[in-house]
């Protein structure tokens, strides 16, 4: 019964809760800048596609120590995580695939050069300025990865003098955590550094009652930006995960875990250094933009102590951009060109003589351009991209919006759409371990067309902000496994998969110490009419923040996740996983200038749940930390 009516309550809220856009403490106003709706700094009052913002304030209020669990307040997003702490962890938006959804952090792509897809398992940074979500077909802007969307995470960098931080954190689950910051802004520059580290027991994800599954997770970053002249100037960035995971396998193949020794070892390194120039030529105002990126993902799996695979990819890209702004009479307009050139290139090994050992590269050259007019109450935007591929024919993908301010209701009507693609990726391809899953190299590209219907509107006296977005998209030529065959491998649907649903996002300072913000999303998803797996057709979500004084503020979230189907993959029937509440708090006391005492707490109502059938979750938490800061 309790359960019921808190899922009731936040639904309730989050559905009817008046007012401001998912930020903490202030709404989306002109001053909220956007890089994913344009990829160059874009106002939010510009913007014609569906975009939310994380501020720093939001994401200490979610008090979370991994992005998937901020990420719950975003609509349209479902999280999967796989049991415990460090196990794979997926984001899907709007029902697209895991895949189809691109991550950016510090502008890098993060995706594994095997799948495609990030693993949001690896990502518990305590040094995020603002996590940025652009939901929709965003391929004509970001490429091929993007067909269901954008996830942009940007690190926080010093803005005067000195900055430091420290975090200190223990708990439940044998659980600790550390992390630390120093940053310093120069005269022509800056520099900022940090170092991470979290590690826990864990659960017996397998539920047999044998070992703990365990996690440990370190990572350090490095960014640098020099002003060489007036107008020209570089940044660089550099990150570093580590990773060890403890797993429960299925040895006998009958679809349920048994208490093995398995886990995974993994390193990711993410690099990127970009060279701006800015010009003024008449009325014309130009920004060119040269940038290099490389991502190097290995990943080692054991059983006990002896190495089973070893997998290592590798992802290089360049590109140059020119973006122009310049007025006309009463227009403002923008235009930006991309050429954009990638490389993947993988070393997959499972020792001598196996069959999965190969080395496969995919690479693609790329010609974009994106165009904005503004005039008056009116947005125009449009993007296309035509993306040459090794292996498969050239893609053309496009998308296109408008937006209409009527400043006298304080609202704005959003109407945009387009088509993306998603290119198979290199295991789906070539396959992994070819006694149970093989490739399919004559695999074709999914394709996704879809359109959204937003309106926006301000409320309270500029404190709150709402927003309803109505949406539907088409996905063809959609890849899945074939389990109907032995060894499995991936096909492409002959079906069509629709995705429809509403989106709600809102918030409000209620004073000047009280702010609440929260989403829900409806949401059908269906394959040839059947629904597809772990797509929840209600999510809701709910934050309240409180600074009462100087000392004291506390913050409280609550995340529902509705009932989802899943796979049994021992009888490989489809089964029902029930829907849950996941509440979380944080009491913060900072009795002195730069010191502050917190105690935080996960799944307080220690509920019992699954994202994914068969893999056992984690209960009540507590944990106690101490943060130090200076400047």
């Amino acid at each position: 019964m309790p359960g019921t009516f808190l899922t009731r309550l936040l639904c309730a809220t989050a559905l009817l809760a008046v007012p401001a856009a998912a930020m903490a403490q202030e709404t989306r106003a002109e001053e909220t800048i956007y890089v994913t709706a344009a990829r160059t700094p874009l106002a939010a009052d510009d913007a014609t596609t569906s975009i939310s913002m994380l501020d720093a304030a939001m994401i200490e209020a979610r008090s979370g120590v991994f992005i998937a669990d901020i990420l719950r307040a975003i609509p349209g997003l479902a999280v999967s995580r796989s049991g415990t702490a460090g196990a794979l962890t997926q984001i899907r938006a709007r029902g697209s695939e895991a895949n189809h959804v691109l991550v950016l952090i510090d502008g890098i792509e993060a995706a594994s050069p095997f799948t495609g897809e990030a693993d949001f398992a690896r990502y518990a940074f305590d040094d995020l300025a603002s996590i940025e979500v652009a939901r929709g077909e965003q391929s004509a802007l970001w490429g091929a990865d993007a067909i269901g969307g954008v996830i942009a995470l940007r690190s926080a960098l010093p803005e005067q003098g000195r900055e430091a931080a420290l975090r200190l954190e223990a708990g439940s689950f044998g659980t600790t955590r550390l992390s630390a910051r120093l940053g310093k802004a120069l005269e022509r520059g800056y520099v900022a550094a940090g170092v991470g580290a979290f590690e826990t027991d864990g659960i017996d994800v397998s539920g047999l009652g044998g070992e703990r599954d365990g996690y440990s997770n370190r990572s350090a970053n490095l960014q640098a930006g020099h002003e060489l002249g007036d107008a020209i100037r570089i940044d660089t960035a550099l990150r570093w995960v580590g990773y060890d995971t403890a797993s429960d396998a299925d040895t006998d193949y009958d679809g349920r875990l048994d208490n093995t020794g398995d886990h995974r070892r993994g390193d990711q390194i993410l690099a990127r250094a970009a060279l701006s120039l800015d010009q003024q030529v008449g009325e014309l105002a130009l920004a060119h933009e040269f940038a290099v990126q490389w991502t190097d993902d290995v990943s080692r799996s054991f059983d006990g102590t002896a190495r089973t695979a070893l997998s290592q990819g590798q992802r290089s890209q360049t590109h140059y951009q020119l973006t122009g702004l310049w007025s006309a009479g009463e227009s403002e307009h923008r235009l930006t060109g991309l050429v954009e050139y990638e490389r993947d290139e993988t070393r997959n090994d499972a020792g001598a003589g196996s069959l999965a050992n190969q080395r496969q590269d995919l690479s693609s050259t790329a010609f974009a351009f994106d165009y904005g007019l503004g005039r008056g109450p009116l947005d125009l935007t449009a993007s296309a991209r035509h993306e040459s591929n090794q292996r498969f024919e050239d893609a053309l993908t496009w998308r296109a919006g408008l937006a209409w301010s009527f400043d006298g209701l304080g609202g704005r009507l959003r109407i945009s759409g387009g088509e993306g693609v998603k290119n198979p990726g290199i295991f789906e391809l070539f396959g992994y371990f070819p006694a149970y899953f093989i490739g399919n190299p004559g695999l074709k590209p999914e394709r996704s067309r879809g359109w959204e219907l937003g309106w926006e509107q301000a409320l309270a006296g500029g404190r709150g902000h709402a927003s309803a977005v109505w949406f539907q998209s088409e996905l063809t030529d959609e890849i899945y496994t074939d389990f109907g065959v032995f060894p499995a491998t991936a096909r492409n649907a002959t079906s069509r998969s629709d995705r429809s649903g509403l989106e709600f996002e809102a918030g409000w300072d209620v004073t000047d110490t009280v702010a609440v913000f929260g989403s829900a999303t409806l949401m059908d998803s269906d394959q040839g009419g059947a629904a597809e797996i772990r797509r929840p057709e209600r999510l809701a979500s709910l934050t309240l923040d409180w600074h009462p004084d100087a000392s004291w503020s506390a913050s409280l979230t609550l995340d529902h996740t509705g009932e989802q189907l899943d796979t049994d993959f021992g009888t490989f029937q489809d089964v029902t996983l029930d829907a849950y509440t996941l509440v979380g708090g944080q009491l913060r006391w900072g009795g002195r200038q730069g010191v502050e005492l917190y105690l935080r707490g996960e799944n307080l109502l220690d509920e019992d749940y699954q994202d994914v059938f068969g893999y056992h979750t984690p209960g009540r938490a507590v944990y106690l930390g101490l943060r130090l800061r200076h400047g």
